[in-house]
Order: structure tokens, then sequence, then C-alpha cells
């Protein structure tokens, strides 16, 4: 959890959720357009078993990020409305812990996909 949760600052709460929100929107950008162009060279799901694991994975990842991005949003109302009472403040940790397991999750993917799939 956030030093601004913990020392219950809505204006830093909001500051750090809105730059999270902001960095989870550019990701699922970059990941459209890439899906995008590969599409457009050909290279969709259905050329190989790598671009159809590769669509999967990266796809998931992303259908999580979405979920997480709307999670956020709930929170930040949440907040607004209720203030850090404690029910709020532990959602708030459930959040945090599901995002950085996203963030785990897409270093494996990244390693895997990316640089080790360039060697493939």
């Amino acid at each position: 959890m956030s030093l601004a949760v913990k020392s219950r600052r809505r204006l830093g709460t909001y500051f750090g959720a809105l730059v999270t929100f902001a960095l989870g929107l550019a990701f699922l950008a970059l990941e459209l357009r890439e899906f995008a162009d590969m599409i457009a060279r050909g290279a969709g799901p259905q050329r190989s078993a790598f671009l159809s694991a590769f669509f999967t994975l990266v796809g998931c990842h992303g259908l999580h990020v979405t979920a997480g991005l709307v999670w956020l949003v709930v929170m930040m109302v949440q907040v607004a409305v209720r203030g850090f009472h404690p029910t709020v403040q532990r959602r708030l940790a459930c959040f945090s812990l599901f995002w950085h397991a996203l963030d785990i999750v897409w270093v494996w993917l990244f390693t895997v996909v990316y640089l080790m799939g360039v060697r493939a």
C-alpha cells in the first residue's frame, strides 16, 4: 500500500492512481497497436503456434490490466465517498497486491515471449 494511503492523504492517493491509470492505459494502447501491426503484416494468431500463444498470453495479460484499471476507478470512487475507512484501506491493499502480481507476470511474459522468443 502506498505511503499516501497509509497517511490518509487523498490528493497523494489520487495522484498516484492517476499516474497508475495513465501508465496502464498507455500499456494497453501500445499492446493494441502491436497486435494491429502484427495482424496487418499477416502475423496473426492462426499463422503459428508461437503467435497463437503470443496473442493468448499477452492478450490475457491485457485483459487483466483492463480489469485492474476498472478496479482502480472503483477504488478512487470509494475513497471519494467513504474516505479511508478500514474496509476501503483493505480493498486498496488487495488492489495493490493484484497490480504488483500483474507486474511480476509481465516481467515473466516479457522475458519468455519477447526476449526468448526472438532467439527461437
